[in-house]
């Protein structure tokens, strides 16, 4: 439809702030474009991937590698919205959008492997499994939200996630794109 073509020529909102902080607080808002509701549990796997564990490319790459980061972490906000968020030392702030975009590529260009999937899969699923037991996690919350909204239930989901392919990934990886860039730093 229209309106999605032309959100794909907008350009990315840049919206900077300054605050008496000790760190910079760096925020990129994700558009997942032209989703169907099949589509929302590769969703899940993306993230995941992208920086939804210690394992992820976001935690990897921008902390662990670069040391840009003291957190680095994408978050599904919902099936067609996510946040990554970091905290940054202020001065690092190019290089980590740098390689934050990197890391939007490589998801792109499939520079992921099968063991990525299934890590996900796995910490989907056992996050899943516990949603009877905990309330608190943010992740748990948000597949709780998931599937009451969608009714359905914890062993169609399960099944759902498990039926994931890379092409799936890949195919989200390609619908991606950047919205906003906020920034927070001091004074």
């Amino acid at each position: 439809n229209g309106d999605n073509e032309k959100k794909e020529n907008l350009e990315i909102k840049v919206v900077e702030e300054s605050m008496d902080v000790m760190q910079g607080k760096l925020v990129l808002g994700l558009d997942i474009l032209n989703i169907n509701e099949e589509e929302k549990y590769a969703v899940s796997i993306y993230n995941i991937i992208l920086g939804g564990s210690a394992n992820s490319k976001l935690f990897q790459n921008v902390r662990e590698k670069a040391s840009l980061a003291y957190t680095a972490g994408s978050y599904l906000r919902q099936k067609n919205n996510i946040l990554i968020r970091c905290g940054i030392e202020i001065q690092n702030y190019q290089k980590a959008v740098e390689i934050i975009k990197q890391q939007l590529k490589d998801m792109e260009e499939e520079k992921f492997n099968e063991d990525d999937i299934n890590n996900a899969k796995n910490i989907i699923i056992s996050t899943v499994d516990g949603i009877e037991d905990s309330q608190d996690s943010e992740i748990s919350y948000y597949f709780s939200q998931e599937l009451t909204s969608n009714f359905v239930s914890i062993k169609d989901y399960i099944k759902n996630i498990n039926k994931v392919t890379k092409e799936n990934v890949v195919t989200i990886a390609k619908k991606i794109k950047i919205n906003t860039i906020y920034f927070l730093k001091n004074n």
